[in-house]
């Protein structure tokens, strides 16, 4: 007998270990990204100018581990650059209006909100990386 999810089981299992890989490669970005904005805070720089700095960090860890650990992709360094940077742009241009909107408009702190905004766009990005960047 067949379960019915086992399709989509089937579907999904072969992207679940480079999934795991993207979550662990983004992890060591998320704590370059988030460990340069809390530094940079601390010593009182601004908190949207402190996750600007810590994104743009976490941008290049993130890239060179997606691209050449996650994806594999040695080739067309510019190409998957520009395509990568137009998502991060989108993705980083929603996660800020997202942490402004959770700083000024709700009694969060800086760091909570910003680990929300950060959580908030990491699944959407594997597909976008995986499906439009490595393509």
């Amino acid at each position: 007998m067949k379960l019915p999810f086992s399709s989509a089981a089937q579907k999904i299992n072969p992207h679940a270990a480079q999934f795991l890989l993207y979550i662990c490669s983004g992890s060591m970005a998320l704590v370059i990204d988030f460990g340069s904005f809390m530094i940079l805070l601390n010593v009182g720089f601004w908190y949207l100018g402190s996750s600007i700095v810590g994104s743009t960090l976490g941008f290049c860890t993130a890239f060179l581990s997606h691209k050449y650990l996650v994806f594999r992709k040695d080739k067309k360094f510019l190409k998957h650059l520009g395509k990568y940077a137009l998502v991060d742009l989108f993705s980083t241009s929603i996660a800020t209006a997202l942490l402004f909107a959770l700083v000024e408009f709700s009694p969060m702190g800086e760091e909570l909100s910003k680990i929300i905004s950060m959580g908030s766009v990491v699944l959407w990005n594997f597909f976008l990386y995986k499906f439009f960047v490595y393509v």
